[in-house]
């Protein structure tokens, strides 16, 4: 659904044809800004859906990994938050731009433009981009930080669920040790943790693939099926939690989820 949603045509809600915006807008560097941002939505949700993907191939193992589910629900969830960043419908073409131009600058900066040993290539194309955008009236976006972006994109679990996630991925010793002893401990760990990752993952690439629908204003029928998949499953996990921990003599300080009579 992802990948499908993704190769929709493009499209900018307040703009005829975008070929002729660029033609108007673009010049050195940057011929083509519109199209330019538009491709980030693209990207970005193909590649979140290559890591959903990914997880649900793990999911079929007999004994499911311990920490590998984590890494990619991590990625699944940044490469979502940022499709959402920059495909968000309401935006006028030039914010669109502006947080296309905020990835990109965040990306010369991981390169290490501005280090010594920098690649001369892409200091000449981040001077380019500079150039470019300098020269524009732009209006200013918000900064594309993961964490804050993720939180907006699921604010019920967007930070808590990144926060642990990010533990596994920076392979950090505390979470290293507590889900490596945990697994051994118990034998339906690593299913509870992988189910977990499973499903924050899916809920963010939902989401993100709903943005780019109503952007590009596609069918939203798909997507609106696999959010109330997401939700569905969503109600199983939370049960299967709750049951558990009752069973183990654990009193959770919520009720037990219900899930609706017609599922």
């Amino acid at each position: 659904m992802m990948s499908a949603v993704a190769q929709l045509p493009y499209r900018e809600p307040t703009v005829s044809n975008i070929d002729e915006y660029d033609a108007e807008h673009g010049g050195g560097a940057i011929p083509d800004p519109l199209l330019t941002a538009q491709r980030y939505t693209r990207f970005y949700l193909l590649g979140a859906g290559d890591f959903v993907f990914s997880l649900g191939k793990l999911l079929s193992l007999e004994q499911p990994m311990v920490m590998s589910p984590a890494v990619l629900a991590r990625s699944a969830a940044e490469y979502s938050s940022r499709c959402v960043y920059v495909s968000d419908p309401t935006d006028s073409p030039e914010m669109r731009i502006s947080k296309a131009m905020n990835l990109c600058r965040d990306g010369f900066n991981d390169h290490g433009v501005g280090k010594p040993d920098a690649d001369p290539e892409l200091i000449e194309l981040a001077k380019g981009f500079n150039d470019w955008s300098s020269q524009r009236s732009l209006p200013k976006a918000p900064l594309p930080n993961y964490t804050n972006l993720i939180h907006q994109l699921s604010p019920e679990m967007g930070r808590r669920e990144y926060q642990r996630l990010s533990g596994v991925a920076h392979a950090n010793a505390i979470t290293l040790s507590g889900a490596v002893i945990s697994a051994q401990l118990e034998s339906d760990h690593n299913v509870d943790q992988s189910w977990r990752n499973a499903l924050f993952a899916s809920h963010c690439g939902v989401l993100a693939a709903m943005s780019v629908c109503l952007l590009r204003d596609g069918d939203l029928t798909q997507v609106s099926s696999c959010f109330s998949a997401f939700k569905h499953y969503e109600l199983k996990y939370n049960q299967f939690v709750w049951d558990r921990d009752v069973e183990r003599g654990i009193t959770p300080d919520w009720p037990r989820p219900t899930v609706p009579a017609d599922d």
